[in-house]
């Protein structure tokens, strides 16, 4: 099903918005972690400085007096650790805050120069620790190998600064949801005020297409008005253009039967042998033009209708062709669901449904049923206990090629004309056995949407 111009908006803006809010959130969320290590290094930087400050040496012994310079140091498992090894790697000295020999300072692999400092961004797997080194010469702290190199090695717990980490990452990520709900809520709101005169318009034409409405209103932003006047102009062009062609052809079906009519009257002074022969092949020519002057006035559906209600017309064509067979006994059962509307011309609709009668009521023998049924069209079903159409000519009468002299006398001319007519409603037609023993003619058209 192809999506509509609101649904396709707000699917590309929220892929736009949610992909460019989660890229620009891993950003952050990348620099947050950079920036939160990088305050951890400067602040094992300046314990280090601070642990350089407090070193004392005496007798080639090293230590640092109380009180240590960061009270976290003198603290058992505070999270903040210090040692100070000398060149060979052995301990020289490590604060009071370790107390097991578990934690302690990690081997630096190709050793450090005096003076370079080097940071470990990763915690340790086995006590999550962040770590600092620094390497500097040192004077009275020769050790056994008679070097004077210290390093100070500095430890901190990750776990306050994962905590700071995911703190900020949570809620960037809350807050990075909240701004794409709030800017799709924005934005459909938005679409929906920017698409209502579309909806408007499509209303509008809905309402024309039913009757209810003859022309568009002029309520619209700047982009529509040309639409809606060539929309207005186009509809009120076709309504004249169907009101001339139909009175054309009242007035050629007028002129024709005038001349028709004179010659009939003109055979009366003809001879006998010769009147009939001429009478015939004058019956021939007006059933011929009266069959294509039907076929021609067709209207077919109308982008302006009004929906025609169906069982309404049923009624008034059972009364007239009541009246005309009152001669005959026939039994007319009707069974239509209601309401039963078609949207189009009602002068087409009175032409499908007044041939498809008159048929009925001209073979049958006493007995005519009509039934419909509404399930996403209109089926109508027009049945009579007469001969029936044979099966070999139920094409041929609903040939909209065959000619009216080419059909067999009794089958229903009109039939062709009723079949392009629901051929160009979009429609169909077609012949079946009646259980009556007759013929079934089964009708089926688009009905017409319900109105409040």
């Amino acid at each position: 099903m192809r999506a509509g111009i609101q649904a396709r908006l707000l699917l590309t803006t929220t892929l736009v918005l949610g992909t460019s809010l989660t890229l620009a959130g891993l950003v952050l969320d990348r620099s947050v972690r950079l920036s939160t290590l990088s305050g951890a290094e400067e602040q094992l930087r300046l314990v280090i400085y601070s642990l350089m400050g407090a070193v004392e040496t005496a007798d080639a012994r090293l230590g640092v007096p109380d009180p240590l310079p960061e009270p976290r140091l003198g603290q058992a498992e505070s999270g903040l650790y210090a040692w100070i090894t000398g060149a060979d790697g052995s301990l020289r000295w490590r604060s009071p805050s370790v107390v097991t020999g578990d934690v302690g300072p990690p081997a630096m692999a190709g050793g450090l120069e005096p003076g370079e400092f080097r940071f470990l961004d990763e915690p340790d797997a086995q006590n999550g620790l962040l770590r600092l080194a620094y390497a500097v010469i040192w004077e009275d702290a020769g050790d056994r190998s008679g070097e004077s190199v210290l390093t100070f090695h500095v430890a901190a717990d990750w776990t306050p600064f994962r905590a700071t980490i995911q703190s900020f990452r949570r809620n960037l990520y809350v807050g990075i949801a909240l701004v794409t709900a709030l800017f799709v809520v924005a934005q459909v709101l938005a679409v929906r005020w920017g698409l209502r005169p579309l909806r408007t318009m499509a209303q509008e034409v809905r309402e024309m297409e039913e009757g209810r409405r003859q022309r568009l209103s002029e309520a619209y932003p700047v982009e529509l008005t040309g639409l809606a006047q060539n929309l207005d102009r186009f509809v009120a062009h076709e309504e004249r253009s169907r009101s001339r062609y139909r009175k054309a052809m009242e007035d050629l079906a007028h002129s024709l039967k005038t001349p028709l009519a004179v010659i009939r009257n003109a055979l009366e002074r003809v001879p006998e042998d010769p009147r009939t022969l001429l009478t015939e092949q004058l019956d021939r020519m007006q059933s011929t033009v009266t069959h294509q002057l039907s076929r021609a006035s067709v209207t077919g559906p109308v982008i302006v209708g009004r929906p025609v209600d169906v069982g309404g017309l049923v009624d008034r064509l059972l009364r007239a062709l009541t009246i005309a067979y009152r001669d005959r006994p026939i039994d007319v059962e009707v069974d239509l669901p209601q309401p039963c509307r078609v949207r189009g011309d009602e002068r087409d609709i009175m032409e499908i449904l007044g041939n498809l009668l008159e048929n009925a009521f001209k073979y049958t023998r006493s007995r005519v049923r009509i039934g419909g049924a509404v399930d996403g069209g209109l089926t109508l079903t027009v049945e009579d206990d007469g001969p029936g159409i044979p099966a070999e000519v139920r094409r041929a009468v609903l040939d909209r090629g065959t000619r009216a002299d080419e059909v067999q006398q009794g089958q229903g001319i009109g039939l062709s004309v009723v079949a392009e007519l629901v051929e160009l409603y979009h429609g169909a037609l077609r012949i079946e056995e009646s259980g009556l023993g007759g013929a079934r003619l089964v009708l089926t058209l688009p009905v017409a949407r319900q109105t409040s």
